[in-house]
């Protein structure tokens, strides 16, 4: 069976005082909304979503351990956006919205965290997924599998069947965090190797040391998965509809 999935090029009714911010700058078509039947990405707005996400964050610092960017107070999280999001055409911020908690439009019982797209390249039709970031109380849950379903099938799907044609996904993340890794894996993405000395690390978080006179800031590898448009038509895709309808 064929999961419903809607993408929605339509007026995201945001409230009128933030119509500038939902000018989001982003390279390819992108619709208001990507829905499963039991959540919705919508575009992140700081002054919609912002607060209510950074307060259920920042009392769970354990979600933090693996970035290898830190936001500890909310104008760092704002820069965050500005600088890694917004500023970046490449990128784009999504709201999780799970459709089962609360009433229409409740978004303090219905945001679950967020997820984004990075390095997104229309002339090589290739996009990476991050961060992606659930709140505790929507862990365990569908909300991680469906929301990561959703954008592959936006990314993925021909345009015919209402996507990008992307013919690469990739997936990186902290060779630490295993939970992370099995995540990509069990939506079809394949190990492909390490990525060494990726990043330099904020102040405080665990990394190891470079030689000398090369920046005083920690270091960082990276696993590196994918899930490509012959692994998508190879049965990928009826994969991630699958998850998508797990309880």
């Amino acid at each position: 069976m064929t999961v419903k999935f809607s993408t929605r090029f339509v007026d995201a009714s945001f409230p009128d005082d933030c119509s500038a911010e939902s000018n989001v700058n982003f390279n390819v078509p992108l619709p208001s909304s990507l829905e499963t039947p039991r959540i919705n990405l919508t575009p992140f707005i700081p002054s919609v979503h912002g607060e209510l996400f950074f307060s259920a964050f920042e009392i769970a610092p354990e979600l933090g351990q693996y970035l290898p960017i830190a936001f500890p107070s909310y104008p760092e999280f704002l820069s965050f956006f500005e600088e890694y999001i917004r500023s970046d055409d490449g990128g784009v911020l999504f709201a999780i919205i799970d459709k089962t908690k609360g009433g229409d439009g409740d978004l303090k019982t219905q945001l679950a965290g967020i997820i984004g797209i990075l390095n997104c390249s229309p002339r090589n039709r290739a996009a990476e997924i991050g961060p992606v970031i659930v709140l505790p109380a929507f862990q365990r849950t569908f909300v991680s599998t469906n929301a990561i379903g959703a954008i592959l099938k936006y990314l993925l799907d021909v345009p015919s069947e209402g996507g990008l044609g992307f013919r690469r996904v990739a997936w990186t993340a902290n060779p630490d965090n295993q939970s992370s890794i099995k995540a990509a894996e069990r939506m079809g993405f394949k190990k492909e190797g390490t990525m060494r000395w990726t990043w330099c690390l904020p102040a405080g978080n665990v990394g190891k040391e470079s030689g000398k006179e090369r920046g005083g800031a920690l270091g960082r590898d990276s696993v590196l998965l994918a899930i490509c448009w012959d692994d998508w038509e190879d049965g990928g895709k009826e994969n991630v509809e699958r998850m998508i309808q797990r309880t």
